[in-house]
Protein backbone atom coordinates (compact mmCIF):
# COMPACT_ATOMS: atom_id res chain seq x y z
CA UNK A 1 0.00 0.00 0.00
CA UNK A 2 2.82 2.24 1.08
CA UNK A 3 4.16 2.41 -2.90
CA UNK A 4 0.50 2.87 -4.03
CA UNK A 5 0.04 6.45 -5.76
CA UNK A 6 -2.98 6.24 -7.37
CA UNK A 7 -6.27 7.23 -4.86
CA UNK A 8 -8.42 5.37 -6.53
CA UNK A 9 -6.53 2.12 -6.77
CA UNK A 10 -5.27 2.46 -3.01
CA UNK A 11 -9.02 3.17 -1.85
CA UNK A 12 -10.14 0.23 -3.82
CA UNK A 13 -7.51 -2.26 -2.88
CA UNK A 14 -8.03 -1.50 0.73
CA UNK A 15 -11.99 -1.89 0.72
CA UNK A 16 -11.33 -5.40 -1.04
CA UNK A 17 -8.39 -6.62 1.31
CA UNK A 18 -10.95 -5.88 4.25
CA UNK A 19 -13.71 -7.37 2.76
CA UNK A 20 -11.72 -10.63 2.23
CA UNK A 21 -10.27 -11.19 5.30
CA UNK A 22 -13.43 -10.39 7.53
CA UNK A 23 -15.41 -12.12 4.78
CA UNK A 24 -17.82 -9.59 4.70
CA UNK A 25 -20.63 -9.21 2.18
CA UNK A 26 -20.78 -5.38 1.47
CA UNK A 27 -18.21 -2.40 2.26
CA UNK A 28 -17.99 1.06 1.97
CA UNK A 29 -14.95 3.28 1.94
CA UNK A 30 -15.58 7.49 3.27
CA UNK A 31 -13.42 10.09 2.56
CA UNK A 32 -13.64 13.50 4.67
CA UNK A 33 -14.30 16.56 2.69
CA UNK A 34 -12.84 19.85 3.59
CA UNK A 35 -16.51 21.25 4.40
CA UNK A 36 -16.87 18.78 7.60
CA UNK A 37 -18.25 16.28 5.58
CA UNK A 38 -17.63 12.23 4.68
CA UNK A 39 -18.42 11.59 1.01
CA UNK A 40 -19.31 7.98 -0.22
CA UNK A 41 -15.52 7.10 -2.28
CA UNK A 42 -16.16 3.69 -2.71
CA UNK A 43 -19.19 1.27 -2.08
CA UNK A 44 -19.23 -2.55 -2.84
CA UNK A 45 -22.06 -5.25 -2.12
CA UNK A 46 -21.77 -8.81 -3.49
CA UNK A 47 -25.10 -9.98 -3.25
CA UNK A 48 -26.72 -6.73 -4.99
CA UNK A 49 -24.35 -6.87 -7.39
CA UNK A 50 -23.52 -3.08 -6.83
CA UNK A 51 -19.82 -1.75 -7.41
CA UNK A 52 -19.23 1.91 -7.55
CA UNK A 53 -16.49 4.13 -7.43
CA UNK A 54 -13.46 3.07 -7.31
CA UNK A 55 -10.63 2.43 -10.22
CA UNK A 56 -13.32 1.21 -12.62
CA UNK A 57 -17.04 2.00 -11.27
CA UNK A 58 -18.95 5.16 -12.23
CA UNK A 59 -18.90 7.99 -9.73
CA UNK A 60 -21.20 7.94 -6.66
CA UNK A 61 -24.05 10.37 -5.93
CA UNK A 62 -25.37 9.62 -2.58
CA UNK A 63 -25.57 12.54 -0.15
CA UNK A 64 -22.65 13.48 1.97
CA UNK A 65 -22.83 12.78 5.81
CA UNK A 66 -22.56 15.98 7.98
CA UNK A 67 -20.32 15.58 10.99
CA UNK A 68 -22.12 18.04 12.70
CA UNK A 69 -25.92 19.35 13.31
CA UNK A 70 -26.83 22.58 11.80
CA UNK A 71 -26.60 23.78 15.30
CA UNK A 72 -23.44 22.70 15.57
CA UNK A 73 -23.42 19.42 17.64
CA UNK A 74 -21.22 16.57 16.64
CA UNK A 75 -23.37 14.25 14.44
CA UNK A 76 -23.47 11.35 16.78
CA UNK A 77 -26.92 9.50 15.21
CA UNK A 78 -25.28 8.38 12.13
CA UNK A 79 -22.66 5.20 12.80
CA UNK A 80 -20.01 6.52 10.29
CA UNK A 81 -19.65 10.29 11.87
CA UNK A 82 -20.00 8.92 15.37
CA UNK A 83 -16.71 6.66 14.74
CA UNK A 84 -14.95 9.97 13.71
CA UNK A 85 -15.34 12.28 16.72
CA UNK A 86 -15.11 9.18 18.98
CA UNK A 87 -11.92 8.08 17.24
CA UNK A 88 -12.62 4.77 17.70
CA UNK A 89 -14.02 1.41 16.34
CA UNK A 90 -17.91 1.20 16.31
CA UNK A 91 -19.41 -2.50 16.01
CA UNK A 92 -22.44 -3.30 15.64
CA UNK A 93 -23.73 -6.94 15.81
CA UNK A 94 -27.55 -6.24 14.71
CA UNK A 95 -28.55 -3.00 13.22
CA UNK A 96 -32.11 -3.75 13.64
CA UNK A 97 -31.80 -4.29 17.25
CA UNK A 98 -29.87 -0.97 17.68
CA UNK A 99 -31.31 2.48 18.89
CA UNK A 100 -27.94 4.12 19.61
CA UNK A 101 -27.47 5.40 15.94
CA UNK A 102 -30.22 6.14 13.13
CA UNK A 103 -30.77 3.26 10.71
CA UNK A 104 -33.90 4.76 9.06
CA UNK A 105 -32.14 5.53 5.68
CA UNK A 106 -30.24 2.14 5.90
CA UNK A 107 -34.11 0.31 6.25
CA UNK A 108 -35.54 2.46 3.66
CA UNK A 109 -32.31 0.94 1.47
CA UNK A 110 -33.18 -2.49 2.53
CA UNK A 111 -37.18 -2.50 1.89
CA UNK A 112 -36.30 -1.11 -1.71
CA UNK A 113 -33.90 -3.68 -2.83
CA UNK A 114 -35.22 -6.30 -0.83
CA UNK A 115 -31.83 -6.50 1.29
CA UNK A 116 -30.42 -7.61 5.11
CA UNK A 117 -28.17 -4.89 6.77
CA UNK A 118 -27.67 -6.17 10.01
CA UNK A 119 -23.66 -6.18 11.04
CA UNK A 120 -21.62 -3.01 11.01
CA UNK A 121 -17.71 -2.84 11.52
CA UNK A 122 -16.71 0.97 11.12
CA UNK A 123 -13.22 2.03 11.69
CA UNK A 124 -11.84 5.83 11.43
CA UNK A 125 -9.09 6.41 9.05
CA UNK A 126 -7.00 8.98 11.15
CA UNK A 127 -3.68 10.01 10.93
CA UNK A 128 -1.04 9.68 13.57
CA UNK A 129 -1.66 13.43 14.48
CA UNK A 130 -5.37 12.55 14.66
CA UNK A 131 -6.56 14.25 11.37
CA UNK A 132 -9.16 12.83 9.63
CA UNK A 133 -8.96 10.97 6.62
CA UNK A 134 -12.74 8.76 6.21
CA UNK A 135 -13.85 5.91 7.61
CA UNK A 136 -13.80 2.61 6.31
CA UNK A 137 -17.11 0.50 6.81
CA UNK A 138 -17.62 -3.28 6.33
CA UNK A 139 -21.54 -4.94 6.53
CA UNK A 140 -22.29 -8.23 6.63
CA UNK A 141 -19.91 -10.37 7.92
CA UNK A 142 -20.74 -14.03 6.67
CA UNK A 143 -19.72 -17.86 7.91
CA UNK A 144 -18.78 -20.90 5.78
CA UNK A 145 -22.51 -21.65 5.51
CA UNK A 146 -22.98 -17.92 3.82
CA UNK A 147 -25.46 -17.22 6.95
CA UNK A 148 -25.02 -13.28 8.26
CA UNK A 149 -23.25 -13.67 11.23
CA UNK A 150 -21.03 -10.80 14.15
CA UNK A 151 -17.93 -9.55 13.09
CA UNK A 152 -15.80 -11.43 15.60
CA UNK A 153 -13.37 -9.72 17.84
CA UNK A 154 -10.41 -11.31 15.96
CA UNK A 155 -11.13 -9.86 12.85
CA UNK A 156 -11.94 -6.54 14.64
CA UNK A 157 -8.63 -6.57 15.50
CA UNK A 158 -6.81 -7.58 12.27
CA UNK A 159 -8.81 -5.08 10.11
CA UNK A 160 -7.78 -1.95 12.58
CA UNK A 161 -4.40 -3.36 11.88
CA UNK A 162 -5.35 -3.03 8.38
CA UNK A 163 -6.97 0.44 8.63
CA UNK A 164 -3.54 1.50 10.82
CA UNK A 165 -1.77 1.25 7.58
CA UNK A 166 -3.80 2.18 5.11
CA UNK A 167 -4.09 5.49 7.04
CA UNK A 168 -0.39 5.83 6.84
CA UNK A 169 -0.46 5.11 2.87
CA UNK A 170 -3.47 7.46 2.81
CA UNK A 171 -1.17 10.46 4.33
CA UNK A 172 1.99 9.53 2.02
CA UNK A 173 -0.04 9.34 -1.03
CA UNK A 174 -1.57 12.94 -0.02
CA UNK A 175 2.10 14.44 1.39
CA UNK A 176 3.86 12.95 -2.00
CA UNK A 177 0.89 14.50 -4.12
CA UNK A 178 1.36 17.93 -2.69
CA UNK A 179 5.05 17.83 -3.22
CA UNK A 180 4.87 16.64 -6.81
CA UNK A 181 2.67 19.64 -7.25
CA UNK A 182 5.00 21.73 -5.68
CA UNK A 183 7.68 20.43 -7.98
CA UNK A 184 5.82 21.24 -11.39
CA UNK A 185 4.76 24.65 -10.20
CA UNK A 186 8.39 25.68 -9.50
CA UNK A 187 9.29 23.97 -12.84
CA UNK A 188 7.34 25.95 -14.56
CA UNK A 189 8.34 29.27 -12.86
CA UNK A 190 11.78 28.55 -14.14
CA UNK A 191 10.55 28.40 -17.65
CA UNK A 192 8.46 31.31 -17.62
CA UNK A 193 10.78 33.82 -14.76
CA UNK A 194 13.68 33.97 -16.14
CA UNK A 195 14.86 36.82 -13.66
CA UNK A 196 13.71 34.44 -11.12
CA UNK A 197 15.46 31.26 -12.11
CA UNK A 198 17.83 31.29 -9.17
CA UNK A 199 15.08 31.42 -6.37
CA UNK A 200 12.66 29.42 -7.76
CA UNK A 201 15.75 26.58 -8.49
CA UNK A 202 16.13 26.99 -4.94
CA UNK A 203 12.64 26.29 -4.02
CA UNK A 204 12.66 23.28 -6.17
CA UNK A 205 15.53 21.46 -4.10
CA UNK A 206 14.27 22.52 -0.99
CA UNK A 207 11.19 21.20 -2.25
CA UNK A 208 13.32 18.02 -3.44
CA UNK A 209 14.42 18.00 0.27
CA UNK A 210 10.87 17.87 2.04
CA UNK A 211 10.03 14.82 -0.57
CA UNK A 212 13.34 12.86 0.50
CA UNK A 213 12.18 12.98 4.11
CA UNK A 214 8.32 12.39 3.74
CA UNK A 215 9.31 9.03 1.47
CA UNK A 216 8.96 6.24 3.41
CA UNK A 217 10.60 3.95 0.68
CA UNK A 218 14.16 3.00 1.20
CA UNK A 219 15.50 4.19 -2.33
CA UNK A 220 17.88 1.49 -2.36
CA UNK A 221 16.15 -1.63 -0.99
CA UNK A 222 12.15 -0.89 -2.45
CA UNK A 223 11.26 -1.97 0.99
CA UNK A 224 10.21 0.44 4.22
CA UNK A 225 13.01 2.93 5.82
CA UNK A 226 14.19 3.65 9.15
CA UNK A 227 12.19 6.19 9.53
CA UNK A 228 8.67 4.44 8.82
CA UNK A 229 10.05 1.12 11.03
CA UNK A 230 10.40 3.43 13.92
CA UNK A 231 6.83 4.86 13.86
CA UNK A 232 4.93 1.73 12.85
CA UNK A 233 6.62 -0.40 15.92
CA UNK A 234 5.54 2.33 18.37
CA UNK A 235 2.03 2.59 17.05
CA UNK A 236 1.81 -1.64 17.05
CA UNK A 237 3.40 -1.43 20.50
CA UNK A 238 0.63 0.71 21.88
CA UNK A 239 -2.15 -1.38 19.91
CA UNK A 240 -0.63 -4.21 21.40
CA UNK A 241 -0.36 -2.88 24.85
CA UNK A 242 -3.58 -1.84 24.47
CA UNK A 243 -5.67 -5.77 23.72
CA UNK A 244 -2.53 -7.81 25.17
CA UNK A 245 -0.93 -9.71 21.88
CA UNK A 246 2.35 -10.78 21.49
CA UNK A 247 4.57 -8.72 19.05
CA UNK A 248 7.39 -10.66 17.44
CA UNK A 249 10.79 -9.37 16.35
CA UNK A 250 12.90 -10.22 13.35
CA UNK A 251 16.51 -8.68 13.09
CA UNK A 252 18.35 -9.78 10.23
CA UNK A 253 21.99 -9.18 8.63
CA UNK A 254 23.81 -10.45 5.46
CA UNK A 255 26.62 -12.31 6.25
CA UNK A 256 30.38 -11.08 5.40
CA UNK A 257 28.68 -8.59 3.22
CA UNK A 258 31.63 -6.29 3.20
CA UNK A 259 33.26 -8.85 1.02
CA UNK A 260 30.32 -8.91 -1.90
CA UNK A 261 31.20 -4.58 -1.81
CA UNK A 262 35.06 -5.45 -1.79
CA UNK A 263 34.43 -7.95 -4.75
CA UNK A 264 32.10 -7.05 -6.90
CA UNK A 265 31.79 -3.53 -6.37
CA UNK A 266 28.91 -1.19 -3.96
CA UNK A 267 26.52 -1.71 -7.26
CA UNK A 268 26.65 -5.36 -6.83
CA UNK A 269 26.19 -4.69 -3.07
CA UNK A 270 23.30 -2.15 -3.32
CA UNK A 271 21.21 -4.85 -6.07
CA UNK A 272 22.19 -7.86 -3.29
CA UNK A 273 20.89 -5.73 -0.75
CA UNK A 274 17.78 -5.16 -2.76
CA UNK A 275 17.29 -8.78 -3.50
CA UNK A 276 16.97 -10.14 0.00
CA UNK A 277 15.11 -7.26 0.53
CA UNK A 278 12.57 -8.47 -1.39
CA UNK A 279 12.94 -12.14 -0.82
CA UNK A 280 12.16 -11.01 2.96
CA UNK A 281 9.43 -8.70 1.62
CA UNK A 282 7.67 -11.12 -0.24
CA UNK A 283 7.49 -13.62 2.33
CA UNK A 284 6.31 -11.26 4.97
CA UNK A 285 3.24 -9.96 3.18
CA UNK A 286 0.45 -9.80 5.73
CA UNK A 287 -1.24 -6.55 6.27
CA UNK A 288 -0.18 -6.05 9.70
CA UNK A 289 3.53 -7.23 8.87
CA UNK A 290 6.24 -4.32 8.71
CA UNK A 291 9.00 -5.02 6.87
CA UNK A 292 12.01 -2.41 6.72
CA UNK A 293 15.61 -2.12 5.79
CA UNK A 294 16.72 -1.25 9.71
CA UNK A 295 20.62 -0.04 8.53
CA UNK A 296 23.21 -0.93 6.01
CA UNK A 297 22.84 -4.60 5.67
CA UNK A 298 20.37 -4.91 8.36
CA UNK A 299 16.33 -6.05 7.71
CA UNK A 300 14.12 -5.35 10.35
CA UNK A 301 10.59 -7.40 10.40
CA UNK A 302 7.71 -7.07 13.24
CA UNK A 303 4.96 -9.45 13.30
CA UNK A 304 1.94 -8.49 15.43
CA UNK A 305 -0.44 -11.41 16.19
CA UNK A 306 2.86 -14.07 15.90
CA UNK A 307 4.13 -16.35 18.81
CA UNK A 308 7.76 -17.31 19.37
CA UNK A 309 7.57 -20.43 18.42
CA UNK A 310 6.26 -19.51 14.94
CA UNK A 311 8.58 -16.45 14.76
CA UNK A 312 11.34 -18.64 15.33
CA UNK A 313 10.11 -21.49 12.26
CA UNK A 314 9.42 -18.14 9.83
CA UNK A 315 13.02 -17.31 10.49
CA UNK A 316 14.19 -20.65 9.75
CA UNK A 317 12.05 -20.60 6.85
CA UNK A 318 13.61 -17.20 5.67
CA UNK A 319 16.80 -18.43 6.38
CA UNK A 320 17.08 -22.01 4.39
CA UNK A 321 15.29 -19.77 1.51
CA UNK A 322 18.38 -16.96 1.01
CA UNK A 323 20.39 -20.28 1.64
CA UNK A 324 19.10 -22.00 -1.24
CA UNK A 325 19.05 -19.15 -3.71
CA UNK A 326 21.37 -17.38 -6.13
CA UNK A 327 20.88 -13.38 -6.78
CA UNK A 328 21.70 -11.44 -9.96
CA UNK A 329 23.96 -8.34 -8.64
CA UNK A 330 25.72 -6.29 -11.38
CA UNK A 331 25.87 -9.25 -13.66
CA UNK A 332 27.20 -11.34 -11.22
CA UNK A 333 25.37 -14.86 -9.47
CA UNK A 334 25.73 -13.96 -5.71
CA UNK A 335 24.57 -16.46 -2.90
CA UNK A 336 24.66 -14.66 0.43
CA UNK A 337 23.62 -16.60 3.74
CA UNK A 338 22.12 -14.38 6.64
CA UNK A 339 21.82 -14.58 10.50
CA UNK A 340 18.68 -13.74 12.36
CA UNK A 341 18.21 -12.85 15.82
CA UNK A 342 14.63 -13.73 16.97
CA UNK A 343 12.25 -12.13 19.92
CA UNK A 344 8.77 -12.31 21.36
CA UNK A 345 6.97 -9.25 23.57
CA UNK A 346 3.62 -9.05 25.05
CA UNK A 347 3.60 -5.31 25.85
CA UNK A 348 3.13 -3.53 28.92
CA UNK A 349 3.69 -1.20 30.82
CA UNK A 350 7.09 -1.84 32.09
CA UNK A 351 8.46 -2.62 28.74
CA UNK A 352 9.38 -0.74 25.11
CA UNK A 353 9.84 -1.26 21.44
CA UNK A 354 13.33 -0.31 22.48
CA UNK A 355 13.44 -3.97 24.88
CA UNK A 356 12.33 -5.59 21.67
CA UNK A 357 14.45 -4.39 19.76
CA UNK A 358 17.29 -4.83 22.10
CA UNK A 359 16.69 -8.33 22.82
CA UNK A 360 16.53 -9.02 18.91
CA UNK A 361 19.86 -7.65 18.45
CA UNK A 362 21.48 -9.25 21.32
CA UNK A 363 20.79 -12.46 19.72
CA UNK A 364 21.30 -11.73 16.18
CA UNK A 365 24.53 -10.78 16.96
CA UNK A 366 24.77 -14.53 18.87
CA UNK A 367 24.08 -16.08 15.99
CA UNK A 368 26.93 -14.11 14.38
CA UNK A 369 29.55 -15.04 16.87
CA UNK A 370 28.85 -18.34 16.55
CA UNK A 371 29.27 -18.94 13.14
CA UNK A 372 26.71 -17.34 11.19
CA UNK A 373 24.08 -18.61 8.67
CA UNK A 374 21.63 -19.41 11.60
CA UNK A 375 18.17 -18.41 13.96
CA UNK A 376 19.01 -17.54 17.49
CA UNK A 377 16.04 -16.80 19.43
CA UNK A 378 15.79 -14.73 22.67
CA UNK A 379 14.60 -16.81 25.66
CA UNK A 380 13.79 -14.88 28.71
CA UNK A 381 15.81 -16.41 31.90
CA UNK A 382 12.86 -17.67 33.61
CA UNK A 383 12.16 -19.61 30.53
CA UNK A 384 15.98 -21.14 30.06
Amino acid sequence: MSAERDLDNLLENILLEAKSMANADAGTVYLATATDALRFSIVLNDTLGISQGGKQGDPINLPEIPLFQENGDANLKNIASCAVHRSETIVIDDARASDEFDFSGTGMFDEMLGYRSMSFLTIPLKTTSNKTLGVLQLLNAKNEQGEIIAFSDDIVMLIEALASQASVAMENRSLLEEQEALKKQLEREVDTRTEEQKEALTKLSEAHIILKELNTIDAITGILNRQYFDEVLDQEWRRARRQGYDISMLLLDIDHFKRVNDTYGHLAGDECLAAVAEAVDQMFNRPSDVVARYGGEEFAVVLPYVSADNAQNLAEQLRKMVEDSVYKADGHDLAVTISIGTATMTPDEENAPRDLIGRADQVLYEAKASGRNRVCQYVPENKA
